[in-house]
């Protein structure tokens, strides 16, 4: 082969790699085009996600303080219930009427409305509550005692114990829904009637209690 020749086929090499190179070169600028293009379109939805996440949890949070404010105001999350029980039997005639009776054991005090030394219960929040009580009475005779409940001195409730034969028990049960505005007072007191006798009952047998819990 001449020298013209060998020289032309490396030209004609040269040329194939040349143009080779620039079909890639081309074919990798179009790729690096479109990869940007895509970046750029999830940079756009990650940004749309962002604003997107950020006025949900704006949107929760107003939802949650709301939500938080309710159940506060209707005592929900505070919490308002109570549970006591007198812890020994005493005399209902010595006892005496309208006399209020003092729950000393308490079972359970969410929100801390009821205090055992007066056996009152002071409402915390504003709402309306369920309130019962048990009065059990027993005697060698029989046993016979009232019990009110009152709300800020007024009467609500009344229940009547009465074994009615000698050496009979008997428990007696009231219950009342009523709504009470923020500091006002509940309690329960022996009836004003004279015909107390026997023995309030509260023992392993028998309980004797008040009870009371915010509704809504």
């Amino acid at each position: 082969m001449s020298t013209v020749a060998v020289y032309l086929l490396c030209i004609n090499l040269v040329l194939v790699l040349v143009s080779t190179t620039e079909e890639d070169l081309q074919k990798l600028l179009k790729r690096m085009e479109s990869n940007e293009r895509k970046m750029a379109k999830l940079e756009a939805e990650v940004s749309d996600l962002r604003l997107w996440k950020s006025n949900f949890e704006t949107t929760m949070k107003g939802q949650i303080r709301q939500e938080r404010l309710l159940l506060q105001q209707t005592g929900r999350e505070s919490g308002v219930a109570f549970s006591a029980y007198l812890s020994a039997s005493f005399g209902a005639a010595s006892f005496g009427i309208r006399r209020e009776m003092v729950y000393d054991k308490i079972e359970c005090n969410v929100g801390n409305g009821y205090d055992n030394n007066t056996g009152t219960f002071r409402a915390p929040i504003k709402g309306t509550y369920s309130f019962t009580w048990t009065t059990c009475t027993s005697g060698t005779d029989k046993g016979e005692i009232g019990v009110e409940l009152l709300i800020n001195n007024q009467v609500h409730g009344s229940i009547w114990a009465d074994s009615e034969t000698i050496g009979d028990e008997e428990c007696s049960t009231g219950v009342i829904v009523h709504t009470l505005n923020s500091g006002d007072v509940v309690f329960t007191r022996s009836h004003s009637s004279g015909s107390l006798r026997g023995s309030v009952r509260s023992d392993k047998f028998m309980r004797t209690t008040f009870s009371g819990w915010v509704l809504f």
